[in-house]
């Protein structure tokens, strides 16, 4: 069963969407998805009701302010913060929905937040699943970011991103862009923060991923005290879970029969 609705959280309203098909997981934590930075709750398809299932947690799915179903930026520029502006926000959610514990799973942008969230919030998130996760700043991936910005100029990507976020996709495209290629945002790191990590880590990223090299995985089973699992998906860029379903399940569900969060 799923229920969508709108809340009003720190001055704006974030659009919802809760999926209860475990009536046992009363005293489980909630599995909780974080999209990436062009991403929304539509555009997670049944992914997330698949990883409930697979879980046997229940689940929730939001869109962050700026995306989606949610309330338009209120911003022009965005600080060096904002990765730690949602993860706090993120708490806010959970307590507002009433949700003492989570499991986090985030892509991209969405796992940058989950690992800031379970280094602050450590006795409040039991699990990370990341895909796609930056802990720092790669010329690479800047390259990438110019290259998506210099190929949204000559195609459709835009408009497509609109089919999902309405008026709202051009300046989310203009903020992350403008963020990540900022000079003064060359300097960013998460890495210092991860040795505060208690929970188990399952960690993957495609291995043609051109927003991250291995280093992303590699710092992560370095510096994270807690169990960690990294890996490399093959035949897949920066969103494994499509690109490469079956694999991706495959070590998804494995993280779960090892760590069954009761």
């Amino acid at each position: 069963m799923t229920e969508e609705a709108y809340v009003h959280l720190n001055g704006h309203s974030l659009f919802v969407k809760k999926i209860n098909n475990c009536p046992d997981a009363n005293e489980k934590p909630v599995l909780i998805f974080l999209h990436d930075s062009w991403g929304c709750t539509e555009m997670w398809e049944d992914f997330p009701e698949k990883l409930v299932k697979l879980s046997g947690l229940n689940g929730l799915v939001y869109d962050r302010q700026g995306y989606g179903k949610s309330s338009p930026f209120n911003i022009t520029a965005r600080t060096n913060n904002y990765l730690h502006d949602e993860a706090h926000e993120l708490i806010d959610l959970l307590n507002l929905c009433g949700i003492k514990n989570a499991v986090l799973y985030g892509h991209s942008d969405g796992a940058s937040i989950a690992l800031i969230a379970a280094a602050l919030y450590s006795d409040r998130i039991k699990g990370l699943l990341l895909e796609g996760a930056h802990s720092f700043v790669e010329e690479s991936g800047k390259n990438a970011v110019r290259q998506s910005r210099e190929r949204a100029k000559h195609s459709s990507l835009i408009k497509s991103l609109e089919k999902f976020h309405g008026d709202k996709a051009p300046e989310l495209f203009r903020l992350w862009h403008e963020t990540w290629l900022n000079d003064g945002f060359v300097t960013w790191t998460i890495v210092p923060l991860l040795k505060d990590i208690a929970c188990p880590v399952l960690a993957f990223q495609g291995e043609s991923d051109e927003f991250g090299t291995i280093k992303q995985l590699s710092v992560l089973e370095k510096e994270i005290p807690s169990p960690t699992i990294i890996t490399e998906i093959p035949k897949a860029a920066h969103t494994p879970r499509k690109e490469a379903a079956e694999e991706t399940l495959k070590w998804i569900e494995s993280y779960f029969s090892q760590n069954q969060f009761f």
